[in-house]
């Protein structure tokens, strides 16, 4: 019952499925990680390591045969049980053009 309350709330349809992703933040090189879903405004990952709570990282993401960057900001994360970190990102920064792409995506287009 609480996660369809969860899912309610979200405003965008996502895409379920394994994405390659890189993370980085100043002061740290870029961190490839799998994104485990995506939307035109945001994505959830898993990383080795938490980032902290309103971390801004940079995000370059490969998708067919566009390459996205964007900018976001960690909203969540939470420790998995085999000791990674799941972390959802929500986008502060990318073009329209590719958060149609990402739209496209998600619906299958």
């Amino acid at each position: 019952m609480e996660q369809e309350r969860i899912l309610e709330k979200r405003r965008e349809q996502r895409y379920q499925g394994a994405i390659s992703v890189v993370l980085g933040t100043q002061g740290m090189p870029g961190r490839p990680v799998t994104a485990l879903n995506i939307s035109a405004s945001g994505l959830y990952c898993v990383c080795d390591e938490p980032l902290g709570d309103l971390t801004r990282v940079d995000v370059s993401i490969s998708i067919d045969d566009h390459q996205v960057m964007a900018r976001a900001v960690v909203i969540r994360e939470e420790e998995l049980p085999d000791g990674n970190w799941g972390i959802g990102l929500f986008f502060t920064r990318i073009r329209f053009e590719d958060r149609q792409l990402f739209a496209s995506y998600v619906n299958g287009e």
